[in-house]
């Protein structure tokens, strides 16, 4: 890709108000990803307007999929690396694996700029912090801010589940540094099943100085969908227990029986929610997923039935860009099917997961019960 020059706007004036994940190409939710048509699924992607792409290490092989089809003539012929938003991660290497040192964080950065094929990387997120001390996510967020000094990152932030710990550290950071993180990360809460992003974090990423919070795994992995939880190569590392998954598939089968799909209702109320948050954060994002271009299409289709283009925007790209409002009659009409899931999931409703486990030492970075029946029901 060619070399541009590296800007430091506002993350939040250059976002698009849609991500494509890349955990889909990974081996924890595909038996074999390289048999994926990776190629096809980024340039129909980009066809549709999705210009921003979030993915770690972690997923493998997801960073070398991925840095392969951007970096392929059909590709590079026709879109200019400054219009790709490139969005990976730094310190998770495995279901029980962490490095958080600042040689790893170092080296997992220029490997990630070596897979992409790129002299700089858009957003860096040190990933799932909530498995190391705040000591440690605080000294990476150091590690990366001087990588945003060189020219070789331009924004830095956080991913992870317990946002408390996610606060935390945007308040360390912003006082240890005096600048504070573009972004946040968080997972699987903000759906149509659990809602505490909204309720116990945005406000508080606000007052920490955060730009831009990210919505990632608005199916929660894909529980919120019919047909379970995906298996890849890995087994069931799905943290969702028993009750919660019949209690959804209960919820399906009567969306289905009136003519709804959980998975595009879901989307569907995540976009939504993001977006009509109160404070809502100046860059308010949602991460979908997709490893199909059947795939992407039900999810750029889902963004579409709840979006709208503003006045301003209608037609400026003529894709998926322009729209950013949500639409109130589609709302509207969501809200039955809503209180009719939520019904069905009963006290499952703002249920959340365990992250870390129990007995994980977040000194060592290790299970203090070793050996583990599944070292593999563990998060993306």
């Amino acid at each position: 890709m060619s070399q541009p020059i590296i800007s430091r706007r506002p993350l939040s004036s250059i976002i698009s108000k849609l991500v494509l994940g890349g955990a889909g190409f990974s081996t924890q939710l595909h038996p074999d990803p390289a048999s994926l048509p990776v190629r096809d699924i980024v340039n129909h992607a980009l066809k549709l307007g999705f210009r921003t792409f979030d993915t770690s290490p972690y997923y493998t092989p997801s960073e070398e999929l991925l840095g392969d089809a951007f970096s392929h003539p059909d590709i590079v012929s026709r879109y200019k690396r400054s219009e790709i938003i490139l969005m990976t991660k730094v310190g998770r290497i495995a279901a029980l694996e962490f490095n958080y040192s600042p040689a790893w964080i170092r080296y997992s950065v220029n490997r990630s700029l070596d897979r992409f094929k790129t002299s700089y990387l858009d957003v860096v997120f040190c990933h799932d912090i909530e498995f190391v001390t705040d000591d440690d996510a605080v000294a990476a967020v150091g590690v990366l801010f001087d990588f945003v000094d060189q020219g070789k990152i331009r924004y830095v932030g956080v991913s992870g589940y317990t946002i408390d710990r996610l606060v935390s550290v945007a308040n360390l950071v912003k006082e240890k540094y005096g600048r504070p993180l573009d972004a946040v990360q968080n997972w699987a809460q903000l759906t149509i099943q659990n809602t505490r992003l909204e309720e116990e974090g945005l406000t508080k990423f606000r007052d920490a100085g955060v730009d831009c919070v990210f919505n990632s795994s608005p199916l929660c992995i894909g529980l919120l969908r019919s047909g379970g939880v995906p298996i890849g190569s890995l087994g069931d590392f799905h943290p969702a227990p028993p009750g919660l998954r019949e209690k959804v598939s209960q919820a399906s089968e009567w969306l289905e029986s009136r003519g709804e799909n959980l998975a595009s209702l879901a989307l569907r109320f995540a976009i939504a929610r993001i977006n009509l948050a109160s404070p809502r954060p100046p860059g308010a994002c949602t991460v979908l997923g997709g490893a199909s271009i059947w795939e992407i299409d039900a999810n750029a289709n889902a963004a579409r039935m709840i979006l709208e283009a503003s006045k301003e925007n209608a037609g400026q790209h003529g894709d998926i860009r322009d729209f950013e409002l949500v639409r109130s009659d589609r709302l509207e009409a969501d809200e039955e099917l809503v209180l009719g899931f939520r019904r069905i999931i009963g006290d499952w409703f703002n249920f959340g997961f365990t992250s870390p486990e129990a007995g994980w030492n977040i000194l060592t970075k290790k299970m203090n019960d070793q050996p583990r029946d599944n070292q593999y029901r563990s998060k993306l």
